[in-house]
């Protein structure tokens, strides 16, 4: 996609090149709304709109969302390829066993958010707070936990299956201490 076409979607939805995705989703949330059959009664310059104008607008609308949502997710997979290539030459520290800690270490000496792992991840924020964290009774069952460790691990080009079963290493030790105590 050229500079000419995403500056056409970038003004369809109001905003500059330089607008966060949070941003371009408010305005597109706003504008489709806005457009809407459903407040048509509440802005008289809408109700002046033919029917055909506003299915048009609110065409375009869904386009530019769909894709500058693309350039967005692009852009951010570009970052991502960027980090892991930092990966490769910088110097991670090693981890016998990869519990929560090691992740949170592993994810700030390449620069990479939180937020940005559960965007590009789709894993919700609260989860992967909590793994970083390890307060393991307030994560969801063990299935979801190991497709969110897999998700996580490999935002950060680490070994899926190596960070799942550490975690769950440490996790067991966690529980099974607990229930000795």
């Amino acid at each position: 996609m050229n500079d000419l076409d995403l500056k056409k979607y970038f003004d369809v939805l109001e905003i500059t090149p330089d607008s966060s995705f949070t941003e371009m989703k408010n305005s597109y949330i706003h504008l489709r709304n806005l457009y809407s059959r459903s407040n048509l009664s509440i802005s008289p310059l809408i109700q002046e709109l033919s029917k055909k104008k506003q299915k048009v607008i609110v065409r375009d609308i869904d386009e530019a969302f769909q894709m500058l949502e693309k350039y967005y997710q692009d852009k951010k997979m570009e970052s991502i390829r960027t980090k892991r290539e930092k990966i490769q030459k910088s110097r991670i520290p090693t981890f016998e066993v990869i519990g929560g800690e090691a992740l949170k270490m592993i994810r700030k000496v390449l620069g990479i958010d939180l937020e940005e792992i559960s965007f590009l991840s789709g894993v919700p924020l609260k989860h992967l707070t909590n793994i970083e964290l390890e307060r393991y009774d307030l994560l969801p069952p063990d299935i979801y936990i190991k497709t969110f460790l897999r998700k996580y691990s490999s935002q950060l080009s680490l070994d899926p299956e190596k960070v799942v079963k550490d975690y769950f290493k440490r996790m067991n030790e966690f529980k099974s201490d607990k229930v000795q105590s």
